[in-house]
């Protein structure tokens, strides 16, 4: 599962496009990483793949190679399973977070993309109410046979939920993964009960921290907070939080996806060399190049 890591920059002339926040616009090239151009909205300012709706053949890409790769390639996991305690992990402090932020005695959350079910599995031990959507077919297979939870196979729009059922809605590192983030955002507003909150963690464009690909066609939308926040209100949200999402990763995993990202050719070499010395276990607790908001349904 390789895809262009390495981009060219593109002249800046406008052009004709579709924005999912603003609809017909002019947009300016960005980037080209192989078959796909990246462009920016003329008058919003977000940053995605032109075409991005089209691509309704995304469904395959998430396949059991997404989630376990013994390769160099950037896209996808290492082993999203063998990492289930620092998944776990994450998944606490992040609901801490959440219930920090809730309001009234409501305890049904949402996970949209919620991969082999791990955020599900920590909020349930949290006395927490969970579902999840995945439409990864393994994953959700995992969640629903392995772990006992309620996981919907296939897409957000066709999962099977009742309006305003939800206290929270969360899309952790997923809505950068959506064809059309503004359309999802609204079937979040639709589930979720009036004052419900949406959580939402996205790959900082404009972050200081600076360490991100350009990764289509896993990555189809490049957010900051400004262009975040301008979605978020137009589909009827308030932004009342924000913050750099710090996370936890194994020493092995931090490694790789730097060094991949860097384009180093030993980076498979130094990874084996933490595994012999036995520290590609050690977690490391870091500031990620992504954003954690949370919003509020008005």
């Amino acid at each position: 599962m390789r895809f262009p890591l390495f981009s060219t920059v593109m002249p800046p002339a406008a052009r004709e496009s579709s924005c999912v926040v603003c609809g017909p616009t002019s947009v300016v090239p960005v980037m080209s990483c192989g078959e796909f151009r990246i462009v920016r909205c003329g008058r919003c300012g977000l940053i995605y793949v032109d075409g991005a709706h089209e691509l309704a053949w995304l469904e395959k890409f998430y396949g059991p190679a997404y989630f376990r790769s013994d390769g160099d390639t950037v896209c996808g996991y290492r082993d999203y399973l063998w990492d289930r305690p620092l998944h776990l992990a994450n998944a606490g402090t992040l609901l801490e977070t959440i219930e920090g932020a809730t309001r009234g005695p409501g305890r049904r959350l949402l996970d949209i993309g919620c991969a082999y079910g791990f955020l599900l599995e920590a909020a349930g031990a949290r006395g927490w109410s969970a579902s999840g959507v995945e439409i990864a077919a393994e994953a959700s297979q995992f969640a629903r046979d392995r772990l006992g939870l309620d996981v919907y196979a296939g897409n957000l729009e066709d999962a099977p939920f009742e309006p305003e059922t939800f206290d929270v809605v969360c899309m952790i590192g997923t809505i950068e993964h959506m064809t059309d983030p503004m359309q999802s955002v609204r079937v979040a507003s639709r589930l979720l009960k009036k004052g419900g909150l949406l959580v939402v963690t996205t790959i900082d464009v404009e972050g200081r921290l600076g360490y991100f690909s350009w990764k289509p066609p896993e990555h189809l939308f490049y957010f900051s907070f400004r262009t975040l926040s301008n979605l978020l209100q137009k589909a009827g949200f308030s932004v009342e939080f924000r913050r750099t999402y710090w996370v936890s990763y194994r020493l092995s995993d931090v490694a790789f996806r730097l060094l991949t990202y860097w384009g180093l050719a030993s980076t498979m070499r130094v990874v084996r060399m933490l595994e012999a010395l036995n520290l590609h276990r050690v977690p490391m607790r870091i500031p990620t190049n992504e954003i954690l908001v949370i919003s509020r349904k008005a």
